[in-house]
C-alpha cells in the first residue's frame, strides 16, 4: 500500500519502523508539496521515545 499517496489514514494503526520502533497512527497527516508525498504522524507505543510524536513515510514501516 502507497501510504505516501494517502491524503489521510486512521487512528491506531500500528507500524514497525526501520530502526526497531514500534509506532501508533495518530490520524495526523501532512502533504509535503516539494517532494509530492504524504507523511503521518505517529506515536512511539513501545521502548525508547515512548511517546514521542513525529511525521513518518509509513512507505518505510512495516504494518504489524
Amino acid at each position: 500500500m502507497a501510504y505516501a499517496e494517502m491524503t489521510s489514514v486512521e487512528a491506531g494503526l500500528r507500524f514497525k519502523t526501520r530502526a526497531g520502533l514500534v509506532v501508533e497512527t495518530t490520524g495526523v497527516s501532512l502533504h509535503i508539496e516539494s517532494v509530492e508525498v504524504n507523511v503521518h504522524e505517529v506515536v512511539i507505543v513501545d521502548g525508547e521515545g515512548q511517546g514521542n510524536k513525529y511525521l513518518h513515510n509509513l512507505d518505510y514501516a512495516e504494518k504489524t
